[in-house]
């Protein structure tokens, strides 16, 4: 309809109908890219606001896993220097048989790795990234690196642990009644595990060090969403 019209504005020489004419279709064709534009903006801002939030609903969630490990970690790391003190020391014997049984079960521990960040992973898939902030793009980056960087430690300090012959001959950890953690140790065959000990416990403090990192990066993504 509006071809016909402007050919008969041609035809008849009405040039000022014909400008007119050209007028209202470049205003109709800009406010329609400038609806269109506002919609994907719109559209975009919505997504991105829902990948924020369940970046932050993960780091929560990260925050309270790492800080429980990085307290297990303690505590397992504070058993094995006991341990390996009291066989320096020769005062073995003067441990109360209730703490003995716990140092000698926490030990053995090592903590679980943190996962990766699956919000991360899902936006590095769908080409999402770009869409937090550069700051927080910047810190989740970062953590994820800091994970993948160190998931080596965990394999290899329980493969160590696992290979721990002399301290498996002190201590009997199986098989277990209902209740038991273990079954019964030997004081003079556990000064034989001290090397294995010392080794335990520092791959026990290597592994709190990088969760107590890992925590630190966590907190420092939440506080950088929350002033969002």
């Amino acid at each position: 309809m509006l071809f016909r019209r402007v050919s008969q504005h041609v035809k008849d020489q009405n040039w000022t109908a014909v400008a007119l004419d050209f007028v209202i279709v470049v205003v109709g064709v800009f406010i329609g890219l400038q609806v269109a534009n506002w919609n994907d903006a719109r559209a975009t801002d919505v997504r991105a606001s829902e990948l924020l939030d369940r970046v932050e609903q993960e780091f929560r969630g990260f925050e309270t896993a790492l800080a429980e490990s990085e307290q297990d970690l303690i505590a397992f790391e504070t058993a094995s220097v006991g341990l390996v003190e009291a066989i320096r020391s020769d005062t073995l014997d003067d441990i109360p048989p209730d703490q003995m049984l716990e140092w000698l079960v926490l030990t053995r521990q090592m903590s679980r790795p943190q996962a990766r960040s699956a919000v991360l992973l899902e936006m590095v898939s769908s080409g999402e990234l770009s869409l937090l902030p550069e700051d927080i793009r910047l810190a989740v980056t970062r953590f994820d690196q800091q994970i993948q960087r160190n998931a080596y430690l965990w394999p290899e300090a329980v493969g160590y642990l696992t290979a721990s012959e002399a301290l498996f001959d002190a201590v009997d950890y199986g098989p277990l009644r209902p209740g038991e953690t273990i079954s019964g140790y030997d004081l003079e065959k556990l000064p034989l595990a001290e090397t294995r000990l010392e080794t335990i416990f520092i791959y026990q403090g290597a592994l709190r060090v990088t969760v107590s990192a890992s925590l630190q990066s966590a907190r420092d993504i939440l506080e950088r969403i929350d002033a969002e």
